[in-house]
């Protein structure tokens, strides 16, 4: 919430996917006009007044996404797109109206990209002690390549090691 603006620049390795103008956050500033950014990590929501007004929501922070009818200032009676989180142990709703008529763009753009993001967790997520071994072969991801096998590596961990192989994917 209302973050410095330089903590809304992208960070390493996010890029942005699409940003949609004339959003209204529905919950939480009815009835200010607004930019949606959707990068391939976050949604940032910036008001037009001024850039102090923001939202910056992590996708791993999403619950739940759905679509159902809001009150805007804006808009009045419309659809608007919910958002459910959890940051610790703390919940969040956001409400999110394109002012745009007609237009499906924020419901679709963020499902889309949300659905990428959940699908490729395994891609940036260490998995340990999973089942990524069948038949004494490494088990790889769709997509995904070895580039460097080192044998003879030891997984050192309390008062004991491990020798094995070490995979670059």
């Amino acid at each position: 919430f209302d973050s410095p603006p330089r903590h809304l620049e992208n960070r390493s390795g996010e890029y942005i996917i699409d940003s949609i103008n004339s959003v209204e956050d529905t919950k939480g500033n009815n009835g200010e006009r607004g930019s949606l950014v959707v990068t391939n990590l976050r949604i940032l929501w910036i008001a037009h007044k001024t850039n102090r007004t923001n939202l910056s929501i992590g996708f791993n922070t999403v619950l739940t996404i759905s679509i159902r009818k809001a009150r805007s200032k804006l808009r009045g009676p419309t659809l608007a797109l919910y958002i459910m989180t959890k940051d610790n142990n703390s919940r969040f709703e956001f409400i999110f109206t394109s002012l745009v008529k007609n237009s499906p763009r924020l419901f679709t753009t963020i499902q889309a990209v949300l659905r990428a993001y959940e699908t490729s967790k395994l891609y940036r997520d260490l998995k340990l002690r999973g089942s990524i071994i069948r038949d004494q072969q490494l088990v790889l991801l769709p997509l995904e390549q070895v580039y460097n096998q080192i044998p003879d590596a030891w997984n050192l961990s309390s008062d004991q090691g491990n020798l094995g192989q070490f995979f670059v994917t």
